[in-house]
């Protein structure tokens, strides 16, 4: 990805909407993004500034929330429609992040693979919010990894142990509240 193309995700314009806004046409823009022609020092400068302008949009007093385990966004939309503000996102899987950037263009990058995060290098927050993977305690994984002779809950040492992770990031930063999403089977076998 040029740095072009992820400044204007960051903004979270469309192609006709860049054009528009930076005077160039969009031909030059769609060009820009796949690195075929370096736009001039001032288009970069412009879309820093309206990123930097728009940082902190959120109004006063809104709750303050991560989002882990973020697949495409659906609980990190909840909690914005509940009015709160995400300061930090991780997700493993490269098409997923694609897709959260699409639909959340919040102006900073995000974390991989969970397991390879400090828990001190996440920002404070007020809530964690954590989609983690469901396969190994769900029915149809359960019923799935028997049949195949695998381990499941938390002893699937693959995926069934991440959530330890969020126990982890919890642990060191105690927020005043979390959500977790899973299903009944982690919590009744």
């Amino acid at each position: 990805m040029t740095e072009f193309e992820m400044l204007v995700q960051q903004t979270g314009w469309s192609v006709a909407e860049a054009a528009k806004v930076l005077g160039y046409s969009e031909g030059h823009v769609y060009r820009w993004k796949r690195g075929e022609e370096v736009p001039r020092d001032g288009v970069i400068n412009l879309l820093r500034m309206h990123i930097d302008t728009h940082k902190g949009a959120q109004p006063e007093g809104a709750f303050t929330f991560i989002d882990l385990f973020a697949g495409i966004g659906g609980l990190r939309k909840a909690m914005a429609s509940a009015g709160g503000r995400c300061v930090y996102t991780s997700e493993w899987d490269a098409f997923a992040q694609k897709t959260y950037h699409a639909n959340f263009p919040d102006n900073r990058p995000i974390a991989g693979d969970i397991r390879e995060v400090d828990a001190a290098d996440i920002p404070e927050h007020d809530v964690l919010v954590a989609g983690f993977p469901c396969q190994p305690f769900s029915i149809a994984g359960v019923s799935k990894k028997n049949a195949l002779g695998r381990l499941h809950g938390f002893q699937d040492e693959t995926q069934g142990t991440l959530f330890f992770d969020v126990l982890r990031v919890l642990m060191h930063h105690r927020p005043a509240a979390f959500l977790l999403e899973n299903v009944k089977n982690l919590k009744k076998p």
